[in-house]
């Protein structure tokens, strides 16, 4: 029933999809959250876009934040994983909305500050709270998580701001970025080590510092977020050589 109103069955249902159907769609999809926040607070949304459902997706392994810088015949291409895999979740998504009779658009990683600061529409949506490493931080996985945001002119039930701050202000973000970026006056973007578009300095600190695991790959740093003591422990395996 689930797939037929999402549009994923051949068969489509112009009845009113529920949040908790989104809910359960994204996660088949992979995502780990969902929150709505209000299109009307957020003026460079599509003006027709009613609600901004926020989806989150666990970051849990180093290989969330490779790059892939690749030139061949004068062309260049920049990837990273994750935000592919973010955009073409909220996609899929979008496509289900589209099939049951809602207008519906993702996010793209193009848009993503022109259109939609997502570290704003995430706290809106109820998804968890700024932290003192200038990222949102979510209970279950602290920092370690990724967000992408489908608009839709489908009115869902909106989510409200958490008001339980837990970000324990510990410092140990600020002590674990290796060019001092975080501090007790905030976040200095042209010290972050994380920068796409490093300028000369910034790019030999990188080329320095960073791991380069293939030719044409590197990883993004990550200090902050790995020093973060919110979801650090939470248990994960490799499954991939499971028989049965």
């Amino acid at each position: 029933m689930l797939k037929a109103r999402l549009g994923l069955g051949g068969a489509t249902d112009s009845a009113v999809m529920t949040k908790g159907e989104l809910k359960a769609r994204a996660q088949e999809l992979g995502f780990d959250l969902l929150g709505v926040a209000p299109g009307s607070e957020f003026p460079a949304v599509p003006p027709w876009a009613e609600s901004v459902v926020v989806l989150g997706m666990a970051t849990l392994d180093r290989a969330f934040d490779l790059e892939l810088y690749i030139e061949q015949g004068g062309e260049r291409r920049w990837s990273k994983w994750a935000y592919e895999r973010l955009v073409a979740g909220a996609a899929r998504l979008s496509l289900g909305l589209i099939a049951a009779g809602h207008r519906a658009q993702p996010l793209t990683y193009e848009d993503s500050l022109s259109v939609l600061d997502l570290k704003v529409a995430a706290v809106r949506a109820g998804l968890g709270v700024r932290g003192l490493n200038n990222l949102v931080l979510v209970p279950r996985f602290g920092p370690r998580v990724r967000f992408g945001a489908v608009f839709t002119d489908l009115e869902l039930p909106v989510d409200s701001p958490r008001h339980d701050y837990y970000c324990t202000s510990c410092s140990l973000c600020i002590g674990g970025c290796p060019t001092g970026a975080l501090g007790p006056d905030g976040f200095d973007r042209s010290r972050c080590l994380g920068e796409f578009e490093p300028d000369a300095a910034m790019a030999d600190m990188q080329r320095e510092q960073l791991d380069f695991p293939t030719a044409h790959t590197r990883i993004q740093c990550a200090e902050c977020i790995m020093a973060c003591p919110i979801g650090k422990r939470l248990p994960t395996r490799f499954w991939g050589l499971d028989v049965g």
